[in-house]
């Protein structure tokens, strides 16, 4: 008719076109976040058999491992604190190295650097049974002389990762705190088990 408006109403695209778009870039996102994820665990589980390996065949670690052994099986501790001789000390060290590995696993575990599932798989029970025997070393380190060396101050973090790793291995984990031992008698101090460590300021946040 003369004067009539046509007048075309477009059909809107159906509302799945419009959510397509957003719903692929939140796949890909999580594909690349599973991709991510993998890349990573793959590389704790890496990092983690590198450890047991070097800690299983090379010489140094075989060493340490036979030196903590021998004192751990003669219970001899305590004469390590203040070692007379050559020998005592080199014992000291190869010792202190020993736990320093544990720690330092440890440090990895706890902070997602290394895989705690394969770990504990095949050194969970070395893990505790040395804990177990190094404790009174431990405990014996962690009270030291102050600054002044006029009192013993206890020191909680030394090696606290470790005493974490063994008491999430097993409830048999020794527990120590400032409470497991005396204060050590200032007049008995000697060797290097008592010298002052540093005061170190907490992380920051």
């Amino acid at each position: 008719m003369a004067g009539e408006t046509l007048r075309c109403v477009s059909n809107p695209d159906p509302l799945w076109k419009a959510l397509l778009s957003p719903v692929l870039v939140l796949l890909s996102a999580l594909v690349a976040i599973i991709g991510i994820r993998n890349v990573r665990a793959v590389a704790r589980q890496r990092a983690t058999l590198d450890i047991i390996e070097k800690f299983e065949s090379t010489e140094h670690y075989r060493a340490l491992n036979e030196a903590f052994s021998t004192v751990r099986k003669s219970a001899g501790f305590a004469g390590l604190h203040d070692p007379a001789t050559a020998a005592a000390k080199k014992t000291r060290g190869q010792v202190q190295d020993y736990i320093n590995h544990y720690e330092l696993v440890a440090i990895g575990i706890r902070n997602n650097i290394l895989d705690a599932k394969i770990y504990r798989t095949w050194m969970a029970s070395a893990v505790v049974r040395d804990w177990n025997a190094a404790a009174e070393y431990v405990q014996h380190e962690r009270w030291r002389l102050n600054a002044r060396g006029d009192d013993y101050v206890y020191h909680p973090g030394l090696y606290a990762n470790y005493q974490w790793l063994a008491a999430k291995f097993s409830n048999t984990a020794r527990r120590l705190t400032a409470t497991s031992s005396p204060k050590p008698l200032v007049a008995a101090a000697s060797g290097p088990g008592d010298d002052p460590l540093p005061e170190i300021d907490p992380p920051v946040a």
